[in-house]
């Protein structure tokens, strides 16, 4: 059995990276006009190395935004995995006997280490330390404590989707 979870986007979330990509768009069209207007010989050598920093940094926060979209979470008898891009950290396997809490949450203030802010990747949260977060909106926040590590994530409908977990581990303790 798989439970498929795709959590809901948050309009704020989605929007800053769509907003940042446009933004970045701009300001790269208005510095390549400005250097090929302005600098007409040398022109062709700062042109050869623009082009290709900004076809990389739209690429990325194109990847970004798609990132957000392709967020799941996918529970099976005994396993859940955060589907996540390479981009904040790839996808995690949470073996459920692992697991060792569960809980609603807000999501919390923490340092970025490895990621893309407001969606997810490795962050140091000062009352819990290093975790793995992966957040499409700020509503549904769930925390989760295994043996191999601390995750917040924001799966569509958080109570039943915690339920549906500690469902699955009391049946797999009674099949026992």
């Amino acid at each position: 059995m798989n439970k498929v979870n795709k959590p809901e986007v948050s309009r704020i979330i989605a929007g800053f990276y769509v907003g940042l990509t446009v933004f970045v768009s701009v300001v790269f069209g208005i510095v390549f006009f400005f250097v090929y207007a302005e600098a007409p010989p040398n022109s062709l050598v700062a042109m050869a190395v623009l082009v290709p920093v900004a076809i990389l940094v739209e690429v990325v926060m194109l990847w970004a935004v798609a990132s957000i979209y392709r967020t799941r979470y996918v529970l099976t008898d005994t396993e859940l995995f955060l589907e996540a891009s390479s981009l904040i950290g790839g996808t995690k396997r949470i073996p459920l006997e692992t697991i060792q809490s569960l809980q609603r949450t807000l999501i919390p203030f923490g340092f970025k280490l490895l990621g893309a802010s407001f969606h997810g990747g490795y962050y140091y949260l000062p009352s819990l330390g290093r975790a793995f977060m992966v957040i499409t909106n700020y509503r549904d926040g769930v925390l989760i404590k295994a043996a191999n590590g601390i995750y917040v994530i924001t799966p569509s409908n958080a109570e039943n989707f915690i339920e549906n977990i500690q469902k699955i581990k009391m049946r797999t303790k009674t099949e026992a």
